[in-house]
This record gives structure tokens, sequence and C-alpha cells, in this order.
């Protein structure tokens, strides 16, 4: 499946409420095809001071709208984030001074409302987060689509630069995310036997026993509706991230999202290295 409709379909799928948050990637298409292929430009490339057409700048333009966007969105979540898993801790500690410490069976513990509700908000809570971190991910990987489809147009060399000012933006340091993220796992893992991690995930599924989902039907005997459609949401989003970095048909450092603070850090690493080699060579 090309990006996108990959894309237009990961967005439908998963929160379609930020689909206007999402990277414009057909409206920054069809830009680039007004921007004359290489054979129509002239020398001006190799000038000393050479005048960007206008459709290049217009094009660089849109880019950086929607870095803004993508900036803007993410740092109010993160903001929003923070206060949430605040406000988390807070219940649950309440709840331990309230019911005791003993939730070694999180099939007997969720019997309680409140700890079922706690238990609910954690899985909820936790979706969202790691929608936010596949957001980070596919906004970058489809920057570096279509900025490998305008260096391939151009012939010019774009997409190395602007990455490397991408990769100071706020949407793609996803640090203190992460963070977020692990801890909101530690938390709910402590607390009820229930792992949350990526790889437990995408492994049990959605109704696996044991599954926070199949914890809810269980002791409520009913669906839990908005838990379920974020939960799927959220292995959805995995799945996605897990197709691109297996499935790209340019595996390379600049085509593939990372994941979690320690890659994102090497991550960035590679780009510069890659970036000044390439620089050097250039001027050899």
């Amino acid at each position: 499946m090309k990006f996108g409709k990959r894309l237009q379909s990961q967005i439908e799928e998963t929160l379609p409420e930020w689909r206007d948050k999402f990277l414009s990637y057909k409206q920054l298409k069809k830009r680039l095809k007004l921007i004359a292929a290489p054979d129509c430009f002239t020398d001006a490339a190799f000038d000393a001071s050479p005048s960007p057409p206008p459709l290049e700048i217009e094009f660089v333009r849109l880019l950086n709208n929607e870095l803004r966007k993508f900036n803007m969105f993410f740092i109010e979540k993160e903001e929003e984030y923070v206060i949430r898993l605040q406000e988390l801790k807070d219940r649950i500690e309440r709840v331990k001074r309230q019911r005791g410490t003993n939730y070694d069976d999180p099939l007997q513990s969720v019997g309680d409302d409140e700890v079922l509700r706690v238990f609910r908000d954690i899985v909820t809570f936790h979706g969202e987060m790691v929608l936010l971190e596949n957001y980070s991910s596919l906004n970058y990987t489809g920057l570096v689509k279509i900025l490998k489809k305008h260096d391939k147009r151009t012939g010019a060399v774009l997409r190395m630069p602007y990455i490397q000012s991408v990769l100071l933006q706020p949407f793609y340091t996803t640090e203190l995310l992460s963070k977020l993220v692990q801890e909101c796992e530690r938390n709910l893992e402590s607390l009820f036997s229930v792992s949350l991690e990526t790889s437990t995930l995408l492994k049990q599924g959605d109704s696996h026993p044991g599954s926070p989902v199949d914890i809810l039907h269980q002791s409520q005997g009913s669906s839990c509706e908005a838990v379920e459609t974020i939960y799927r949401s959220t292995l959805k989003a995995l799945r996605t991230i897990q197709d691109i970095r297996q499935g790209s048909s340019t595996q390379s450092i600049f085509s593939m999202p990372p994941m979690g603070p320690v890659e994102n850090k090497n991550h960035k690493k590679a780009v510069i290295n890659e970036t000044t080699t390439t620089a050097v060579a250039v001027i050899q």
C-alpha cells in the first residue's frame, strides 16, 4: 500500500478527530507536481547566488507551515498529558489508601467500581499517548517521503538539510512523552499485573486472555466501548509503524521512524553523521 493511502487509512481507523493535524501529504504531492523537472531547470543551481524558483519557495513554505502545525498540536497534547498523569497518580494513591495494596489478582481487583474506573482510565490514557507517539512517527515518515520525491523530481538536495532541522522540532522530540508512557505502564503493571508494553500489545492482540479489554469484559459482563475503541486504535497504530519499518522500499535512517527515547536519540546521531558525510563528499 502506498504511503498516502496508508496514512489516510491510519487516520480514519484510529483518531479521525485528529485528521486535520496530520501531514497534508496529498496537498504537498499536488504542489510538487507543479515544480519543473530537472531537465526544465537552467544552471541556476550552480550559480554563486542562486535564486529558488517561486514554486520551490512556495513548497518549502508549505513544509514549514506543516511543521508549525505539528509542533502546536504536539506541545498542547504533551502538556495535557503531564497534567492527566499526575491526576491519575493521585487517584491511584487514594485507592491504595482506601482499599489496601493487595492487587495481585487483576480480575479480583477490578471488581471494585473505583478501582475499575482507575484501570479503565489508565488503559485509555496510555492508548492516547501511544497514538501521539504514532502521530510523531507518521508525520516524520511522511516528511521524509515527500522530500525524497522532491529531490528526485528537481535534482536538488533538500531532504538532508531539512530533516536535520526536523530533528530539533518539538513534535519529533518525544523523550518526555516516552517517559510518560513508561510511567503509565509501570503504574498499571504494579497495580494490576497487566503489561501495556509495545511487544506485549502486539503479541496478545485485543482479545487475548488477560488483556485489558478481556479483564474489563469479565469484570463488567459487557463491553466497555470507549476503552475498546482506544485500545484497538493503539494496536492498529503500532502495527502500522511496524509495517512501515519492515516494508519500506527505501530502508535507511531517513525512512525509518524511531520508536522510543533511546532509538530516537540514536536516530538523530545517525542522520547528522550521514548528512555530514554526504556534505563532505559533495565538497570533495
